[in-house]
């Protein structure tokens, strides 16, 4: 919020960014199979992913409520102060609610790789195991 419009303070998009190309690089990762992770572990990332989620989801129309002029007279000040409110609230793309649905858009990604890199795991385990019955096999 260097410049005084909306949005939280520091430069939460450039953090957004981050996350958000931290996601794609999880999923390119995924996709490759140079990011797997066991079922068990997996879950526990999409948890807290998902609890994320749920909270936003809760709260969402606390955020369209707060889009909302509130009403606090009809002098010039307290229309301008109203108007920043907005502002901040969902006014623009720097908006506290324009960039936590951006944050749900980077988390359901991220949980889209991590869904990946379970099953990779799981096929990867799936063909050593495989290997390991064949060499045994080999010895006996």
């Amino acid at each position: 919020m260097a410049d005084g419009t909306g949005g939280p303070p520091g430069d939460f998009s450039q953090m957004l960014g981050d996350f958000s190309s931290q996601a794609d690089a999880m999923v390119k990762a995924a996709k490759e199979g140079k990011f797997a992770v066991s079922e068990e572990m997996g879950e526990a990332y999409k948890t807290a992913l998902q609890d994320y989620l749920d909270s936003w989801t809760k709260n969402k129309i606390n955020f369209d409520n707060l889009a909302h002029s509130p009403e606090l007279g009809t002098s010039p000040y307290t229309e301008q102060v109203g108007q920043h409110m907005t502002m901040i609230a969902a006014g623009d793309g720097q908006s506290a609610k324009t960039q936590l649905e951006s944050l749900q858009a980077v988390v359901e990604r991220a949980q889209g790789a991590i869904n990946m890199a379970i099953s990779k795991y799981k096929a990867s385990d799936q063909a050593g195991s495989k290997d390991l019955s064949n060499i045994s096999k080999e010895i006996h």
